[in-house]
């Protein structure tokens, strides 16, 4: 988990959010002390796991909620289960393309992507990237590693429709400009207007249903 690859389980990454100085920025006595003066937490806790909340009872609450986060019966897995009908035309080219231009190499298997490390910037640096900057550097800062400079986890391509900024930077808003940036840095390519139509049609049938319901975008946010 996490961009450089370097957490192994849900837990561990949760525990380094709420004690991140930089994200939650809680302490394990702050946090258990909030949530056994809580009268409701307390005593759902207690009900669950027998005692007062533990550090390892925060986790382990939380990450099972995670793992109720499954998103199945897009399209796309409609289609794969026998539903020949449940890509259009364009949808198609866009599997095609996502094949035969060699993006299924990387995003791959079930998760269509999430399994594996690779270079952002193969053939091209990618915009809004600063050598300087810790966060561009991916795996090299935990192994000092040469070659590991600008080398980061590949995302699951599920429900990226949906998911909007992109990169491990954020850097890009846009889908679209996400599947043009990926063909020039890490295929060397530049794509037609149609092709990155029908590659971003194809990348919306990856958008699942959660409890029934179709995914949506989260509202766009006001600093207002």
């Amino acid at each position: 988990l996490g961009w450089r690859g370097d957490i192994t389980s849900l837990e561990d990454q949760n525990e380094r959010i709420l004690l991140d100085d930089n994200l939650m920025a809680a302490t394990w006595p702050d946090l258990l002390a909030r949530l056994r003066q809580n009268p409701t937490y307390s005593a759902r806790f207690q009900s669950l796991y027998g005692r007062p909340v533990q550090r390892e009872d925060l986790l382990d609450a939380i990450a099972t909620f995670q793992r109720s986060l499954t998103t199945p019966n897009a399209p796309f897995d409609r289609y794969l289960a026998g539903d020949l009908d449940a890509l259009s035309e364009k949808e198609l080219e866009g599997y095609r393309l996502f094949k035969d231009l060699g993006c299924a190499s990387c995003h791959q298997g079930s998760n269509v992507g999430g399994n594996m490390f690779q270079k952002f910037g193969i053939f091209a640096p990618p915009p809004s990237i600063d050598p300087d900057n810790d966060g561009d550097l991916g795996r090299y800062t935990l192994t000092g590693v040469d070659a590991d400079k600008g080398v980061f986890r590949v995302p699951s391509l599920r429900n990226v429709a949906v998911t909007a900024p992109y990169f491990h930077n954020g850097s890009v808003s846009s889908l679209s400009d996400a599947v043009e940036i990926m063909a020039r840095s890490q295929l060397g390519r530049t794509l037609s207007q149609r092709d990155v139509e029908s590659l971003v049609a194809f990348l919306n049938t990856l958008t699942g249903e959660y409890n029934g319901h179709k995914l949506q975008p989260a509202p766009a946010s006001s600093n207002d």
